[in-house]
């Protein structure tokens, strides 16, 4: 071979390694092409956009208060306490209704002797009939008497009706008279239910008491029919009587 053809063998030669290589560095790049890039610093960050309706829905619902956390629902599984019963001896709870029918034939006798009307006079002798005879009844169970809180309390209270009723005129009386048996009645019907009942454990007391309960109930009842029928009568009244009455 002369020289000529050995340079253009070499340079064929030379030729073809160098389009072997730009092949091969080609086909580097076309398999790095299909590779991810790595996340950018904007994609790896959370997104400011606000949350769907489903997470902001899950969102509310773990902020909302369950329903035991509702004042109705702790009101509930802690009731307020229920008042205290006054421990009373049978003793305390005697003096109590003593101290009771006393007072209901002072206030009788005095209604008896300044009302006018028919009808306050037939309760009062009602109340001296049967406050009588609860007050006999108990004298016959021979039991020893007590002071307490609540005899005393009721004992204050006798007394500043008495004196109120004394000092009424004729016009106000039997207003004044019923209304206080209204109260009078209904504390001493609370005190049996609440203080006495609870308390008692003399059983020949306790049937006096059932015995009473009823009646003091009667007589609220027949007070409240009264007072209606006196605030009806005073309601019908024309201005010009009434200012004389309250005069």
């Amino acid at each position: 071979m002369n020289m000529t053809g050995s340079l253009r063998f070499d340079a064929v030669r030379t030729g073809a390694l160098l389009a072997a290589t730009a092949l091969g560095c080609l086909a580097l790049v076309h398999c790095g092409g299909d590779q991810k890039a790595p996340a950018s610093a904007a994609e790896v960050m959370p997104s400011a956009e606000p949350p769907q309706p489903e997470e902001a829905d899950a969102a509310t619902t773990r902020a909302a208060p369950s329903a035991s956390d509702s004042p109705t629902a702790e009101a509930q599984a802690n009731p307020p306490p229920a008042p205290k019963v006054e421990p009373l001896s049978d003793e305390q709870i005697a003096a109590i209704t003593d101290a009771a029918n006393t007072t209901e034939i002072a206030q009788a006798k005095l209604a008896r002797a300044k009302s006018k009307d028919p009808s306050i006079k037939r309760f009062a002798d009602m109340m001296i009939s049967h406050h009588g005879e609860a007050k006999l009844k108990q004298a016959k169970l021979k039991l020893k008497l007590a002071q307490s809180g609540i005899s005393t309390a009721m004992q204050v209270d006798a007394d500043s009706t008495m004196n109120a009723l004394k000092a009424d005129n004729d016009r106000d009386f039997d207003q004044a008279y019923i209304t206080a048996q209204v109260d009078g009645h209904q504390k001493v019907l609370d005190t049996i239910n609440g203080n006495l009942l609870p308390n008692v454990k003399n059983p020949v007391l306790k049937a006096y008491l059932e015995e009473l309960k009823p009646r003091v109930a009667e007589h609220l009842e027949q007070a409240k029919v009264l007072r209606q029928s006196f605030d009806s009568k005073r309601s019908s009244l024309p201005l010009s009587q009434l200012s004389k009455q309250s005069g």
